[in-house]
């Protein structure tokens, strides 16, 4: 029932949604395999979709699925339609080879949405329906497919896989974090930290270690790259920054700068000016160059992608979910840096907790592994600095003393047991009370529990 059109659109692609009905109309018994796998919109021809959408009612109101009772299920008075039936029939040898014909559909249906975005890329008008365009493209591509649920026979087989595989946790460049701190493609990390507690330093730390391995992207949304990367030069040379920065440069410091040059050049790791970019702008990056982990520097500053369509809370949970998804969806570790709320009061802090996440606690929701970097004194630079593991869904928690060096920027390595700090508790959440008003109809439950008592009144 192809029209020529149709058939000439799509060319030799027709015939695999073609055998996937035919298969469907000659062995009911793989409609459920079909269902779980497709959609209508899998469906390039308007008679197979029709088709498809009365074996799908039919199947979900778990009625008796033959030719006949399909086809009067798509269109009772349509002769065209039992026509296009039989012909589908005759034409599909086995029912047998569906599981194939399903990954060619699959397959068809991709190249053709892609097609169309590519179509409407080359007709958009602005910048931002370009980009989101684009990564609607990428998404029709996502490594994650349909591969999206398994029985218990299908879990046990991909269990002993996961068993035969390699450890791909990543390297934090502090051997306690190293040991006992798995983070694995498809999550999230949130590091938080007030202005000036060295989040920034320790997240090139990390990144920088990780870039020996893994290809690192890091987005940076505050400092101008050439300012990043003067950073991650003091920490790996040992060259002061504010000489670096001023110009007042020995001839031993441009020797230990060259010599640092060696070394970081063979790191993977990209630096990207993303001020103003949107999470749609960093997951096409991401996309494009094929990164592993990438750190966005940081949540708070990313551009919302519907500014002005509710809070500015609303906004950054929403980047926080985006940011989440994209993890999950693309196999990629997303570390991001996040402000903590300002204490009440300078001077001596106490450890910061997750509900100190700045403007949402969707943050808190959406990270697999939360840490923390922060300083006892918010006045004194040289004053002892802490690394909190605040939340971790596979393990470990724990607050580390940490060493900080400011001039070169550089964290070492090795955390130290934690003498007793001020400890706080994460604020508890409790429900509601609601109390019966004067001359008001008794609530539904109060006879049950008889716990709720009138309001006084006033």
């Amino acid at each position: 029932m192809a029209s020529d059109d149709e058939a000439a659109a799509y060319g030799r692609d027709i015939w695999a949604e073609q055998s996937v009905i035919g298969s469907m109309l000659i062995d009911p018994r793989v409609v459920g395999l079909v269902m779980a796998n497709l959609t209508e919109d899998d469906f390039l021809l308007a008679g197979t979709r029709r088709l498809f959408q009365a074996f799908q009612a039919r199947f979900a109101a778990n009625q008796t699925i033959d030719p006949v009772l399909v086809c009067q299920s798509a269109a009772p008075d349509d002769k065209e339609l039992r026509d296009y039936a039989v012909q589908l029939m005759d034409s599909t040898p086995t029912a047998a080879n569906v599981a194939e014909y399903i990954e060619l559909v699959r397959d068809n249906t991709r190249m053709a949405k892609s097609r169309r975005v590519g179509e409407e890329i080359a007709a958009s008008l602005t910048e931002e329906d370009s980009v989101r365009l684009y990564q609607r493209g990428l998404e029709l591509f996502s490594s994650r497919g349909r591969d999206d649920e398994a029985d218990m026979a299908k879990a046990a087989v991909e269990f002993n896989e996961f068993l035969e595989r390699e450890l791909d946790y990543l390297p934090w460049g502090f051997p306690l974090l190293d040991e006992n701190l798995d983070v694995a493609p498809g999550m999230l990390v949130v590091l938080g930290g007030r202005p000036s507690d060295g989040k920034t330093a320790l997240a090139l730390h990390m990144a920088y270690t990780q870039a020996e391995t893994k290809n690192v992207g890091y987005f940076t949304l505050e400092d101008d790259r050439n300012t990043l990367f003067s950073r991650l030069k003091a920490s790996v040379s040992g060259v002061p920054l504010r000489n670096i920065l001023r110009r007042k440069l020995s001839e031993w410091d441009y020797k230990l700068l060259a010599e640092a040059n060696d070394e970081i050049v063979k790191r993977r790791l990209t630096i990207i000016d993303a001020a103003g970019m949107t999470v749609n702008d960093i997951i096409t990056r991401t996309h494009a160059h094929k990164f592993d982990v990438i750190y966005v520097d940081y949540l708070q500053m990313i551009r919302p992608s519907l500014r002005g369509r509710g809070t500015r809370q609303d906004e950054v949970a929403d980047i926080s979910r985006s940011l989440a998804d994209m993890a999950r969806n693309n196999g990629v570790v997303v570390v991001a840096l996040a402000q903590l709320s300002r204490p009440p009061q300078k001077g001596k802090r106490e450890a910061p907790l997750m509900a100190d996440l700045k403007e949402s606690g969707q943050i808190e929701q959406d990270a697999n592994v939360i840490l923390f970097v922060w300083r006892e004194d918010e006045t004194d630079s040289k004053t002892r600095r802490h690394l909190t593991l605040a939340k971790n869904k596979l393990g470990l928690l724990g607050q580390w003393g940490i060493t900080f060096d400011g001039p070169t920027q550089k964290f070492l390595p090795e955390l130290t047991i934690d003498r007793q700090v001020a400890k706080r508790k994460e604020p508890e959440y409790k429900q509601k009370s609601f109390y019966l008003l004067p001359d008001s109809e008794p609530l539904p439950w109060e006879d049950e529990y008889n716990h709720v008592e009138a309001a006084p009144n006033s």
